[in-house]
Formats: C-alpha cells, structure tokens, sequence
C-alpha cells in the first residue's frame, strides 16, 4: 500500500486531530496530558464498557514515530499496525471493554478490520467504511451485501463522506443506505470537523466545515426511515443542531469519539453537559475514537468517568447500555 493510500484511510478517522501528512508532526492540542492511572480507569470500580468508534490499520505498514498524541504531545508507541492492535487488545482488556466496533472498508481496507475481528471474535464488530471520493470510491454493493448477510460486517461506517465533499443526504449513498435498512444495520456517520487545513490537501479538497453540521442527514433520515444513525464526536461543534436533530428523530444517537481526549476538558465536560441537559443521556455512547494511539483508549474513558455532573446511572448508560440498544446486542 502506497503511504498516500495510507493516508488517505487514515483521514477518514482523524476527525477532530491537528495531523499533518504521515512524514509531519501534529500541532499538540490542549487535553488531558498524562494518561490516567486511577483505579476507576483500570476498570476496578466500573461496569463494562463498549467502545462504539475505534479504528484498525494495516498489520504490516509502518506508522511514522512522527506521529506524536496532539493531546500529550509523546511519541507513538507502537510501530506497526499489528502492534497497534495488540496495544489496543490489551487496553481494552485492562478497561473492561467488552465489544469494539473497528471501522474498515472495501477491499484491503476491509481486510484490515477483518484481521482485528478474527483476532478477537468475542470483542470485536467490523465496520464497513465508506466514503465515496475519487481516492477512496464507495465499496461494491454485491460484497457488502454478502458481508452484511454473513454478519462479518456489523455497522456501515464511518461513513466519511465530508471528506468526499457530500453530506449523507447525497442520493449517491441512497444504496447504501436502503441496504442497511434492509439488514438493519446501523450507520455511524462522521460529523463534526476535519483536521485543520484538511481542505487544502490533495485528498479532500471539496470538504468544508458545514457538511458535517448533523442538520445535513434530515432528508436521509425521510428517505430511510428504519435507519439507525450514530453521529460520531457527538456533532461536536454543532450543539444546538445536534440536539435538534436529535429530539426530531429517536432513531438517531451519538457518539463521544475524539471529543473526550482531545478537547480541552472543560469543553468537552460543558458540551456533554448540555447533551445530557437537554434530555439526550439515553442516546450518548462512548467511544474513543482512538486512530494511532491505543492510550488514547484509556484517556477518552478517564475523561467520561471525571465528569462529576453524571450519575453513575448515567455513566453506565453512556458506557455501555446505550450501545447494547444501539447495536441491538
């Protein structure tokens, strides 16, 4: 696989990061900057979890030691991806993550999230990736279709098609999605923002910010009204939309990927606030949204358990019964 082709996975789960091109370093972000040691966060005084946004890469391509945490700023850690698989196997074992769901995609892309769920059945859901750009062109009906039958692949998604310049309501996904109707599998849509400058780049130069206001998915939602929908990193910074579109369509969750480690915790914990405030606390999931780094698994958790304003009612719905009724385990 080319490193550009790499790149170009790689971006579709970089929602919310300051990552440049593989070779670069990323600009650091305010966060939570030591990973958590606490032993809530080890899993002691906690249920189980489900991590409903993780991402896989190929096992036998490099990752660039450049590619340094933008919340901690330390060098990666592991150097391949099958690395980064047993790193993240072991964090979501000593977190009591009991399920993950890994986004792939067509061809050698899906194989990459296939690896994971044979190398861990019992903890792993594969996700189909799409996003339906000139470099990364949407995944064939005729295999999802099989993959979905034979549930090898459990969710469609993320769907990144703000990186492809479109919002979901674009009619070019109509088949994907009428195809998830018909196997009731739900969709996980990246919402939100790209990575500073993303528009720039030679892979996404028709994204901008406004496709991934959540207010964009209504007229898919009524083309297909059976669809499940999770907004991934919480439509973060579209609260007010987010929330709307939430309370007009009950069918309709999120996510807290990326937002919980990489945010500054403060407007992470006032965004999560608000979501729970307006009466959304049954339909908010965990998720870390992990990309590179599998510390970032056990930060994203540690920032959920440190917001003091959820009940520990709350905590468990976020962490793991929201998804049990989401993916209908």
């Amino acid at each position: 696989m080319r490193q550009r082709d790499f790149l170009h996975i790689v971006l579709a789960g970089a929602a919310l990061v300051g990552c440049q091109a593989v070779s670069a370093s990323p600009r650091a972000v305010p966060a939570q900057t030591t990973t958590p040691t606490s032993a809530s966060t080890r899993g002691e005084d906690r249920g189980p979890i489900i991590d409903v946004h993780m991402h896989a890469y190929p096992a036998n391509v490099a990752l660039a030691a450049s590619l340094t945490n933008p919340a901690t700023g330390k060098a990666l850690t592991v150097k391949d991806g099958e690395a980064h698989l047993q790193a993240c196997l072991s964090e979501m074992k000593r977190l009591n993550i009991v399920k993950g769901v890994v986004s792939g995609g067509d061809g050698d892309r899906l194989a990459v999230a296939a690896h994971w769920r044979e190398t861990a059945p019992d903890r792993i859901f594969a996700g189909a990736g799409v996003r339906g750009s000139a470099e990364i062109p949407l995944p064939d009906l005729r295999v999802l279709r099989k993959d979905f039958a034979d549930h090898r692949l459990r969710v469609l998604g993320e769907v990144s098609a703000m990186y492809a310049g479109l919002t979901l309501s674009d009619p070019k996904y109509d088949p994907y999605l009428s195809l998830a109707e018909e196997f009731d599998i739900p969709v996980s849509l990246h919402t939100g923002l790209g990575p500073p400058g993303i528009s720039y780049d030679e892979c996404c130069r028709n994204l901008r910010a406004s496709h991934g206001n959540p207010i964009w998915i209504e007229e898919a939602l009524n083309r297909h009204p059976k669809l499940r929908v999770n907004l991934m990193h919480g439509g973060w910074p579209y609260l007010q939309e987010t929330i709307a579109v939430m309370k007009t369509y009950p069918q309709v969750y999120t996510d807290l990927g990326a937002i919980d480690w990489i945010l500054p915790r403060s407007e992470f914990h006032s965004y999560l606030q608000a979501l729970v405030r307006a009466g959304l606390g049954k339909r908010i999931m965990f998720g870390s949204d992990q990309m590179y780094w599998p510390e970032a698994i056990g930060m994203a958790v540690e920032a959920v358990d440190a917001a003091t304003f959820l009940t520990p009612s709350e905590k468990r719905d976020i962490f793991h019964d929201n998804a049990v009724r989401f993916l209908k385990l």
